[in-house]
Order: structure tokens, then C-alpha cells, then sequence
């Protein structure tokens, strides 16, 4: 099995005051071409896809040109980070694990793992957790307000799933 673990593109950023969309744009041209040189079964992206929670128009086409060009490949396994919006990155989530990308950007989405089996017969069952702010998710989680206790119990349902 084939996996490749990314984070943080933080697509629409600017490098003192420098648009580095082209910069953001050859890298998406080589991870998708390494992708599939490198015969990838499953893309991992952990996180800050964009670099704010509502990105522009340029970051969103990027992402949409990273995602149509790796999904020929591969699934991808998408998480949504600190800085980006869960509810923006997870529209139409359901729909577009259809098409290969799946998206887990919720605390109802953690313990739904993507079931991959690759070519030499390995079956992964890849999870993913979403940044999930301890004000927001703790209650729900049971945990107390850190964002160790938090992630302990996203854990815990993890476990719970896979046991």
C-alpha cells in the first residue's frame, strides 16, 4: 500500500505581500504528476487546505485542479485544519466521495473510516480527524477544555469503531 501524507497547503496564501498562487499552482502540477509516477493508492491531506476560512476564488480553483488531477489516480482523504472552514471544505461531501475525495471535516465524520485496498492485497482502514476546536467539541466529546482531552476522545471513538 502506497500512502501519501500531506498537510498544510494553505492555498491563497501571500509571502509578504506577494501573491504565491503560481508557486502554490507548480506544486499541485507535481504532487499530481508524482502521484501517479509513483503509483499512489491513497492521498492523505491533514489539514489547512486553504489558509483562511473563506478563500478566494484563485485558492478554491487550485484546489478544485489538485483534487480532479489526483483523484484520476487515487482516493484522497481530506481533513479540514485550524484555518479552514469545516462547513465550506465539507460541502457536498457525500457527493464528492463519489468521486474519490473524501472529506471528514465534522466530529460525526471521525469514526467513518476510507476503507482502501491497494495492490499488493494490503486493506487500510484510514481515518480522519478534523481540527476540532475544545470550545466547540468538548461537550459533545465528554472531555474537558484542552485540546489533548479532545483529541483523546475523538480517539476513543476511533477505537470504539475499529474495535
Amino acid at each position: 500500500m502506497r500512502v501519501l501524507h500531506t498537510s498544510d497547503w494553505h492555498l491563497g496564501r501571500s509571502f509578504h505581500g506577494v501573491d504565491i498562487v503560481e508557486h502554490q499552482r507548480a506544486f499541485v502540477m507535481w504532487l499530481t504528476d508524482l502521484v501517479e509516477v509513483e503509483q499512489i493508492e491513497l492521498v492523505v491531506v491533514a489539514g489547512d487546505v486553504y489558509d483562511r476560512a473563506v478563500p478566494s476564488l484563485a485558492a478554491v480553483s487550485l484546489w478544485e485542479q489538485a483534487v480532479m488531477g489526483i483523484t484520476q489516480t487515487c482516493p484522497m482523504l481530506v481533513t479540514s485544519g485550524n484555518h479552514d472552514s469545516p462547513t465550506r471544505l465539507g460541502f457536498a461531501g457525500t457527493m464528492l466521495a463519489r468521486s474519490g475525495l473524501h472529506l471528514r471535516t465534522s466530529l460525526e465524520t471521525i469514526a467513518s473510516p476510507l476503507i482502501v485496498e491497494g495492490e499488493d492485497g494490503v486493506v487500510l482502514a484510514a481515518y480522519g480527524i478534523p481540527y476540532l476546536e475544545p470550545d466547540l467539541h468538548r461537550a459533545a466529546l465528554g472531555a474537558e477544555r484542552s485540546h489533548a482531552a479532545v483529541l483523546d476522545a475523538a480517539m476513543d471513538r476511533v477505537r470504539a469503531d475499529l474495535a
